[in-house]
């Protein structure tokens, strides 16, 4: 027995200092990719998460909380019809893995049918909601320039961005960031398509990168990098080993069949379709000066 107890806990110690060690060595990796990513200085990560030093239990790992706390008053998410679905439900299931109060939050209460003709139910509506931690806003096509020339959509986020901690759009979603006229002079990323012409409209500092934070500002590129965004933030409240619990919930280890996924990964003559499928529908909204721009969507 006592040799079996010995032999445990010399295990147990070999298997903690490997822990450590890959931690330590995935540290680095993730700094590295925060500061490749980001416009901020990489400290301001470290800032985030309300524990230092190593997770060693599970007791550490289930009792840590978000610094600065987003639980108070919850992430919500603003889905609409035509959003890509995506957007919304890639950064609601990395928030609620990490633990976080997190719903969605439409303008009416009732089904949601977004451009896949995937159908939720939302039941809080922005009436009800005057408070949030985090907004985050997803993007889509046409669905989300109508979003852009709704009055009452674009007041209610100003109002809920005047109190909250971050704001964030996914994709597209940052059309209506801007819209409200919240990424004046900000550093800032969008889908692909026309992103620096649609920045530009509306005064933000595009930035081709898969995420973007300045200040209490963070958007992404197009769809799949909204949920390396929410990693970010998480990361950012949690810490590395709380986030690394998190991607392996999720199994997040993205290896795609083949090289693309980016106008600069894609063949040329595939990037240029897609602009023009885009371009079809699309160029209208994207050259529309922006005191009329609901004269350039088609009904």
């Amino acid at each position: 027995m006592g040799y079996n107890l010995q032999f445990k806990s010399a295990l147990t110690r070999i298997f903690l200092a490997l822990f450590f060690s890959l931690t330590s060595f995935n540290s680095q990796a993730i700094d590295a990719a925060e500061s490749s990513h980001s416009t901020i200085a990489k400290h301001d990560f470290a800032n985030g998460g309300g524990k230092s030093g190593h997770i060693t239990n599970m007791d550490e790992l289930m009792s840590l909380q978000p610094n600065p706390d987003v639980n108070v008053n919850g992430v919500g998410i603003y889905v609409y019809d035509g959003m890509f679905s995506l957007d919304a439900m890639g950064p609601y299931q990395v928030f609620k893995s990490a633990g976080l109060n997190t719903f969605l939050i439409a303008k009416k209460k009732g089904n949601i049918t977004m451009s896949n003709g995937l159908t939720i139910a939302v039941n809080k509506s922005i009436d009800e909601v005057a408070k949030l931690d985090v907004l985050l806003i997803p993007g889509g096509a046409d669905g989300t320039a109508r979003q852009t020339i709704d009055d009452e959509v674009l007041n209610w986020i100003q109002k809920i961005d005047q109190t909250s901690i971050y704001t964030a759009s996914v994709c597209t979603g940052a059309w209506i960031l801007g819209a409200a006229g919240l990424l004046q002079g900000k550093e800032a990323t969008t889908h692909w398509y026309r992103a620096e012409e649609m920045l530009t409209k509306y005064g933000a500092n595009f930035e081709q990168k898969r995420w973007v934070r300045d200040g209490k500002y963070w958007t992404s590129a197009g769809v799949t990098a909204g949920i390396d965004m929410s990693l970010a933030l998480v990361n950012h409240l949690f810490g590395k080993e709380y986030t690394q619990a998190v991607m392996l919930d999720l199994e997040y280890d993205p290896k795609p069949p083949i090289k693309g996924g980016s106008v600069k990964k894609s063949v040329p003559i595939i990037a240029q379709l897609m602009k023009d499928m885009y371009d079809f529908f699309l160029l209208d909204f994207v050259t529309c000066p922006n005191n009329t721009p609901g004269a350039c969507l088609s009904d």
